[in-house]
Parts: C-alpha cells; sequence; structure tokens
C-alpha cells in the first residue's frame, strides 16, 4: 500500500536515499540463468564506482577525497567488490571520511 509519509520519521529526502545507489545510477546486476552475476566486479570497477558517485553531483572531484581509502574500507564492510551494495547513507559516511583536508 501506498501510504502517505506525512508524520513518520522517514521523510522524502530519507526515501530517496533508501532507493537510489550512491550515484544516482542503478546499475543492473541480475543473475544470469546460472545463478552466476552478469558483472564481474574488481577493485578496478570499485574505483570507478567511487569515483563516479563522487563526482556525480558536481560538488567534488575525485582529487577531494582519498578514493583508495573508500574503497578499501567500502570492500572491509561489504566483502566484496561489489560496493554498490552498499546502502547509500552508508556509502556516504564511508566517504565523508576520506574527504582530504
Amino acid at each position: 500500500m501506498n501510504q502517505p509519509l506525512s508524520g513518520a520519521r522517514l521523510g522524502i529526502a530519507d526515501a530517496i536515499l533508501v532507493e537510489k545507489p550512491a550515484n544516482g545510477t542503478r546499475m543492473s546486476t541480475q543473475s544470469a540463468r546460472s545463478g552466476h552475476r552478469n558483472t564481474a566486479y574488481s577493485r578496478e570497477t570499485a574505483v570507478a564506482f567511487v569515483i563516479d558517485a563522487v563526482e556525480s553531483t558536481g560538488a567534488a572531484t575525485r582529487d577531494d577525497f582519498d578514493i583508495d581509502r573508500i574503497v578499501t574500507t567500502a570492500h572491509d564492510v561489504v566483502d566484496d567488490w561489489d560496493i554498490q551494495a552498499l546502502q547509500p547513507a552508508t556509502f556516504w559516511r564511508i566517504a565523508s571520511s576520506f574527504i582530504k583536508q
């Protein structure tokens, strides 16, 4: 049922965070018939995802973040190179921890 969120703690901004990936683009990773993923994830795909995510708003560039540490930390949390599996709020908490001063 689609009920309005009025009076609920979860606001529209929170709902958007839950439904959208960190870079704003949903990348499909549907399983193949054999049950295996169609996309192979690696450190390189994780780096590309992080760079795309931090630059997607136009407010920052890859040079403003320690991309390697974001990727390493996200990989440790997910225990996989598919860091798109992170909730957006978790991804941004990790990324914000590695803003260069």
